[in-house]
C-alpha cells in the first residue's frame, strides 16, 4: 500500500486529483485505482507519474514514512536551517534545482586547457542526472601523457546548483580521494541546449598546483554509447585539428595568464 500512500501524498500538494489526471493523460478512474491500491500502475503509466511530479519510479515504492520526509523537505515543509551549521549551508548551496536544471540533464563532452601539457586540450566526459530531488554529476578524464605515456585516470562525483542565472558545479575527485573541482556555467538563453561555457578551476595532473581555465561543454545526448564517448576523450593538441574550432575559438589559444593562480607554492628557505 506504500505505493498508494505515496501517490496520495503526492496529489496533496495539487490542486485536485481531476488537474493531475489531465495533466499526465490518465482515465480518472484508472487513477482511483491506483490511489485505492485496487492496481498498481504499468510501466508506462508510472513514467508519466514520476515525470509529473519530477521523481524516480523506485521513489514511489519507498516506504510511505520515509517517502512523506522526502518530499515534505522538498516542498519547504522542513527548513533548510535545520540540523548541523554545515548542513545548512549545503542546503542552502545545493537546494534541489530539478525542474530548473531539467532542460541541461544528460551527457557532454567538457573541454579545458590543460595546465599539465602547455597547448593541449583536456576532453572529458560529465554526465548531470537528477538523484533524490538533486542534481548530481559524474566526471571521467582519462589522458596518455604525450611524453611519458602514462595513463591518468580521475573520477569526479559531484552536485549542481542554479544560483543567479548561473550553474554552480562542485565534484569531489572520488576515485583519488584529494581534490575537489568547481566549475561556472552559464546557462544559454536559447530553449535548446548544445554548447555551455565557463570556467573551471582546479588542480594540475602532474605539479597539482591550482590553476583556472575557460571550459566548453558540448551536449552529446541524453541516452548514448558510453564506451564510444569514453574513446572521444583524452588530450588533443589544439593544432590536432580534432576539436571543434568553435570549440577553440571560445577557449581562446592558451588558458587564463599564469598569474592569476598558477604560482610557485614551494617554500623558499
Amino acid at each position: 500500500m506504500d505505493i498508494a500512500q505515496n501517490l496520495k501524498l503526492l496529489c496533496s500538494f495539487e490542486k485536485s486529483i481531476s488537474q493531475v489526471c489531465r495533466a499526465i493523460g490518465i482515465n480518472r478512474q484508472q487513477f482511483s485505482k491506483y490511489l485505492s491500491g485496487a492496481s498498481q500502475p504499468s510501466a508506462y503509466n508510472l513514467n508519466q507519474i514520476c515525470d509529473h511530479f519530477s521523481i524516480r519510479p523506485a521513489d514511489l515504492f519507498l516506504p510511505a514514512d520515509e517517502f512523506a520526509d522526502r518530499m515534505e523537505y522538498r516542498a519547504g515543509k522542513v527548513s533548510r536551517d535545520s540540523g548541523p551549521v554545515s548542513d545548512q549551508l549545503f542546503r542552502r548551496a545545493f537546494p534541489g534545482d530539478r525542474k530548473a536544471l531539467s532542460r541541461y540533464l544528460g551527457y557532454y563532452i567538457t573541454h579545458c586547457h590543460s595546465f599539465s601539457w602547455d597547448g593541449y586540450v583536456l576532453r572529458a566526459i560529465t554526465h548531470l542526472y537528477e538523484r533524490d530531488g538533486l542534481v548530481c554529476s559524474k566526471t571521467i578524464e582519462r589522458t596518455h601523457d604525450p611524453e611519458e605515456g602514462a595513463l591518468y585516470l580521475s573520477k569526479y562525483d559531484g552536485q549542481v546548483s542554479l544560483l543567479g542565472n548561473r550553474i554552480f558545479l562542485m565534484e569531489y575527485q572520488s576515485l583519488a580521494d584529494d581534490a575537489i573541482v568547481e566549475t561556472v556555467l552559464y546557462p544559454s538563453p536559447r530553449s535548446q541546449v548544445t554548447l555551455l561555457r565557463g570556467v573551471t578551476f582546479g588542480l594540475s595532473s602532474k605539479q597539482r598546483h591550482p590553476y583556472v581555465s575557460r571550459c566548453v561543454w558540448k551536449y552529446i545526448g541524453s541516452n548514448i554509447d558510453i564506451r564510444t564517448a569514453l574513446n572521444s576523450t583524452g588530450l588533443f593538441s589544439v593544432d590536432s585539428g580534432r576539436i571543434d574550432p568553435k570549440v577553440l575559438r571560445i577557449l581562446g589559444d592558451r588558458p587564463f595568464p599564469n598569474e592569476l593562480l598558477h604560482y610557485d607554492l614551494e617554500p623558499h628557505h
